[in-house]
C-alpha cells in the first residue's frame, strides 16, 4: 500500500501544470521557456501576457512590458536585477535587464 501511495504522489507531481521546462541555451546552459511574463524576452506582441512587446534600442531588449504611471517605478514589476522596473515618459515598464529565458 505504501509503495502504490508513494507512485501515484510521484505521478501527481510529475503531471503538474507548474513545472519549469527547460531547454538548452545554446552554449550548453540550461534556460527556462518564457511564459509571457513581464519582462520576458519576446518578438512579437502574442507571446506575452500582456500583448505588448517593445523594443528598447539603447538597452539592446525586446521583452514583455506593461503599462505604469509615468515617473513611478512603483507601478512596474520587479525585474531580474530585484528592482522595479523604470516607467518611461510613454507610460512604459522597462526593466533594466531581461529575464532570463528563452522565447
Amino acid at each position: 500500500m505504501r509503495m502504490v501511495l508513494i507512485t501515484l504522489v510521484t505521478q501527481v507531481w510529475a503531471c503538474s501544470s507548474y513545472e519549469v521546462h527547460l531547454v538548452d541555451g545554446g552554449n550548453g546552459s540550461a534556460a527556462r521557456t518564457c511564459t509571457g511574463s513581464a519582462y520576458d524576452p519576446c518578438t512579437t506582441a502574442d507571446q506575452c501576457a500582456s500583448m505588448n512587446c517593445h523594443l528598447y534600442n539603447g538597452a539592446g531588449i525586446q521583452v514583455c512590458t506593461q503599462v505604469c504611471t509615468p515617473g513611478d517605478n512603483t507601478t512596474c514589476p520587479v525585474d531580474a536585477t530585484g528592482a522595479n522596473g523604470t516607467c518611461n515618459n510613454m507610460g512604459m515598464c522597462k526593466p533594466a535587464k531581461a529575464n532570463d529565458c528563452v522565447p
